[in-house]
C-alpha cells in the first residue's frame, strides 16, 4: 500500500520520483556542494590548504629548487623590514604615477576618440597598433630614450597601461545606445551633459574592464623594466635573490605581487559595483520620529 502511495507521489511531483529514485548518499553529496557553493570563501579556505599541503610535501624533497611554504615564511620573517618593504617603496611610487596617468589621459582620450569622429580617424590606428604591440620590445628603446632611471620605469607602466584604458573606453563609448543620445538632444542637453549624464555612465563597465587590464599591464611592465635595467624595486630584487639561488626569499615579494594584485581588484570591482548598481550602496535608515503620548 505505501509502494501504491509513493508512485502516486512521484506522478504527481517529477522532483519527488527523482529523490525516490536517488540513493540518499547522493542526495548528501548534492547538498554538500551546494552548500560549499554558497559560501565561496570556505571552498577557496580549503582549496588554499590543499594547495599549500601539497607544496609542502613536494618541495620537502627538492628544498634547493622548489622550496616550501615554512621556508618562504621564514624568509618573509628576516627579509620583510630590510629588503622586501623598501624594494616595494620604490617599485609601488612610479607604479602609482604612472598608472595614474594612464587613467587621467586614458579615460578622455577614448572617449574623445568615441564621440569625435575626426580624432577617432587621426589616432584609432596608432592606439590599436601599440596595444598589440608587445610592451617588452619597446623597453630596449626607453632605455636610450631615458637612461636606467625612475623616468624608464614611469615611461614603461604609461606604455603599458594606457593603451587597454584608452581602446575599452573607445569601444564603451561607441556602444552607448544612441536613442539615448538623440533622446538627451531632443531635450536640448548640451555636449557636455550628454557626455556626463549618458555617454560617460554608459560607458562605466567597459572603463572598469579597460582599468583592470591596464593594472596587470602596468604591473608586468614595471616589475620586467626593473629585472633589466634597475638597481631597486621589486623586480632587482627577484633578479638578485634568483643570481643567489634565494629560492625562498624569492618567492616573498612574488606572493606579496599576487596580494597587492588581488587587493587592487577587489578594490576596482567594488568601486565599478559602487557605480554603476547605486541601489547596492548602504543607506541609512531612517529613524521614525517618536510619536507624541
Amino acid at each position: 500500500m505505501s509502494q501504491g502511495v509513493d508512485i502516486v507521489t512521484a506522478a504527481a511531483d517529477p522532483g519527488a520520483a527523482i529523490d525516490i529514485l536517488e540513493e540518499p548518499s547522493e542526495t548528501s553529496r548534492r547538498r554538500a556542494v551546494k552548500g560549499l557553493l554558497e559560501k565561496p570563501w570556505v571552498l577557496r579556505l580549503l582549496s588554499l590548504a590543499v594547495v599549500i599541503a601539497a607544496w609542502q610535501l613536494i618541495g620537502a624533497n627538492q628544498p634547493y629548487s622548489i622550496t616550501t611554504p615554512s621556508a618562504i615564511v621564514q624568509a618573509a620573517i628576516h627579509d620583510m623590514t630590510s629588503e622586501v618593504l623598501p624594494a616595494f617603496g620604490d617599485t609601488l611610487k612610479g607604479f602609482f604615477l604612472g598608472y595614474g596617468v594612464c587613467v587621467v589621459a586614458g579615460i578622455p582620450i577614448g572617449l574623445l576618440m568615441a564621440r569625435s569622429r575626426f580624432v577617432e580617424l587621426v589616432l584609432a590606428p596608432y592606439v590599436s597598433a601599440l596595444y598589440a604591440t608587445p610592451r617588452l620590445a619597446l623597453i630596449p628603446v626607453l632605455i636610450l630614450w631615458l637612461g636606467v632611471s625612475f623616468q624608464l620605469r614611469l615611461a614603461v607602466v604609461i606604455v603599458s597601461g594606457i593603451f587597454p584604458i584608452i581602446l575599452n573606453t573607445y569601444i564603451g563609448g561607441k556602444e552607448v545606445d544612441r536613442d539615448q543620445v538623440e533622446v538627451g538632444v531632443a531635450f536640448a542637453a548640451s555636449k557636455l551633459r550628454v557626455l556626463t549624464t549618458i555617454i560617460v555612465p554608459g560607458s562605466l563597465h567597459y572603463i572598469f574592464a579597460g582599468l583592470r587590464i591596464g593594472f596587470g599591464r602596468a604591473m608586468i611592465g614595471i616589475i620586467v623594466a626593473e629585472i633589466e635595467a634597475s638597481v631597486v624595486g621589486v623586480g632587482n630584487l627577484l633578479s638578485t635573490d634568483a643570481g643567489s639561488l634565494r629560492i625562498s626569499s624569492m618567492w616573498v615579494p612574488i606572493i606579496m605581487l599576487g596580494l597587492f594584485s588581488i587587493g587592487c581588484n577587489v578594490i576596482l570591482k567594488s568601486l565599478e559595483r559602487w557605480l554603476t548598481m547605486p541601489w547596492t550602496r548602504s543607506q541609512r535608515r531612517l529613524v521614525p520620529w517618536p510619536s507624541r503620548t
